[in-house]
């Protein structure tokens, strides 16, 4: 029998965890336009939501509350990458870890294949036709 391999553009990188040890394979494919579309999105609404979350911090008066805005802000930020992804990618991301500094991490991990993927739809699509 023949076969046929779709090459979709899917990029496979093992994530580690802070000791160096596996933690699994993040799938995802930086030519997909409607996921691409999603993503750099959620750059741009996570770089909002910081400086909303910085002037919400100022007016913090206890540390509870401190703690519960940072709590809740990662919250979104982990379900809106599962809506995403897919449910459970934001575990195997970041595991256990609940920090602003790991999106900060994610993002510029998988920006510049979004970047990347963009910049050669462009070269490809927009060639003088002869």
């Amino acid at each position: 029998m023949e076969k046929l391999q779709i090459h979709t553009g899917q990029i496979r990188l093992e994530i580690l965890d802070d000791s160096g040890e596996s933690r699994g394979i993040f799938k995802f494919n930086p030519d997909d336009v409607a996921i691409a579309k999603k993503i750099l999105s959620l750059h741009q609404t996570f770089n909002e939501k910081m400086t909303e979350y910085e002037e919400k911090a100022k007016d913090i008066k206890d540390e509870a509350s401190g703690v519960e805005l940072l709590d809740e802000t990662i919250a979104y930020f982990r379900g809106l990458i599962d809506e995403i992804y897919g449910k459970g990618t934001s575990d195997l991301l970041f595991g256990d870890a609940h920090t602003l500094s790991m999106f900060e991490d994610f993002f510029l991990g998988i920006i510049p294949y979004y970047k990347s993927a963009s910049e050669k739809r462009v070269k490809k699509y927009s060639k003088k036709k002869k």
